[in-house]
């Protein structure tokens, strides 16, 4: 009898489970209405090509969900990653001359936290459920709880890491004569030899980074001591060690000092076309910038074939690479807009969409079923996108992610 009235409860519980997820979905649908829709504003960093394929996909949202349901929304582009905040910050304010605050803006979680702090961000666990929530990559979702408090403000869209990019074609010529191999470029000690080596027998550098301070971080990471504390949010502290500071002197400044690492242009990649550097490291959402070809003058080019690995570590370290690439906050408004806005969310992270935007735009999807070579490899021939830098990018990041 216990046992009987036992599933008889647990029978009841699920169902008035079930009524109360399907009350709250009626509830947030009837703040919707076609006949009336409503308008969200997205404020975000994108320019080029990643701005075209955004656009495509918002007018892609606004002829079918959001004609749907009663949403319209509308992207506007803010110049860069740092006129964006400034813009947020000031209409956040209410400076004189700024915009009224969008419904939804790209975000790293340094301007979200200072937004946060003027006026008020929608904790998203209100509007994603669990099982919303645990679909996207814990690395990439973590970024969003940046208040210590465990909730979500940022949810992630597209996201790039870094890979060492070499000239193989040039690369393996050098290493066959002088003993070397890949598994020289797998760590910061190996490649500090090979350039080295380089710049004794050639006189040129070998290598060159393209974000300094990415380096940093990293090594930090890599040799277990995260450079700042953030055991107190309000508070945060620098925290670089000696031991850390030594292995940055000797693995940045060195070779830069001595010429075994060179940096001329405002990317590697451009060093990289002019055969200035055989190898960088670089963002993967610039591989498609990787050069074809190496010139050296008007008459003597010479076509080239990418290669790319994980980003290096030290021996004894562990394998940490950075995560780029600014999420999606909403800003705090009435549940209409809210929810509005948390629907085009959801509907452009989803696989179909999130892929699409990702691989054209050298970005990687954020959910974890979208990170899957082949997925991504299809993706990437179905768009046309032939640079074979990317199909290199990909398949490294993937095994690295």
């Amino acid at each position: 009898m216990k046992r009987k009235y036992k599933m008889l409860w647990t029978l009841v519980l699920i169902l008035l489970t079930a009524l109360l997820i399907n009350g709250c979905k009626n509830k947030n649908e009837e703040l919707l209405n076609p006949d009336k829709p409503i308008n969200i504003t997205i404020w975000h960093y994108y320019n080029g090509n990643i701005k075209k394929e955004f656009d495509k996909l918002v007018s892609q949202f606004n002829e079918t969900v959001g004609m749907e349901k009663g949403i319209v929304v509308e992207a506007k582009s803010q110049g860069d990653v740092n006129q964006l905040a400034t813009e947020v910050f000031d209409s956040a304010n209410k400076s004189i001359g700024s915009l009224p605050m969008p419904e939804i803006f790209a975000s790293y979680p340094d301007n979200a936290y200072r937004v946060n702090k003027i006026i008020e961000l929608v904790n998203l666990e209100d509007y994603f459920s669990d099982e919303d929530l645990s679909s996207y990559r814990q690395e990439f979702l973590d970024e969003g709880r940046f208040l210590g408090d465990d909730k979500v403000f940022i949810i992630p869209v597209a996201k790039s890491s870094e890979n060492l990019f070499i000239n193989k074609s040039y690369w393996e010529e050098f290493a066959l004569e002088y003993g070397f191999s890949e598994e020289n470029l797998r760590n910061w000690e190996g490649l500090y030899d090979v350039a080295k080596t380089y710049y004794e027998v050639t006189g040129k550098s070998f290598f060159g980074i393209d974000g300094s301070a990415n380096f940093m971080l990293q090594a930090s990471m890599q040799l277990g001591q995260e450079m700042f504390d953030y055991s107190n949010i309000e508070k945060i502290k620098f925290d670089l060690t000696e031991n850390v500071a030594r292995k940055i002197w000797d693995y940045y400044y060195r070779p830069y000092i001595k010429g075994y690492y060179i940096k001329t242009g405002r990317f590697c990649s451009d060093d990289a076309k002019t055969g200035t550097v055989l190898a960088y490291t670089g963002s993967t959402a610039g591989a498609a910038y990787f050069p074809k070809e190496v010139t050296f003058s008007e008459q003597d080019v010479h076509g080239i074939e990418p290669l790319a690995l994980p980003y290096p570590y030290f021996k004894g370290g562990r394998p940490y690479a950075i995560q780029q690439g600014a999420g999606m906050c909403i800003t705090k408004s009435d549940e209409a807009h809210e929810y509005a806005s948390a629907l085009f969310l959801k509907w452009f992270t989803e696989p179909k969409q999130n892929i699409k935007f990702s691989v054209s735009t050298g970005y990687f999807p954020v959910k974890n079923e979208s990170l899957n070579e082949e997925i991504l490899l299809d993706a990437l021939k179905n768009a046309n996108l032939t640079n074979p830098a990317l199909k290199a990018s990909i398949v490294t990041t993937n095994k690295m992610v």
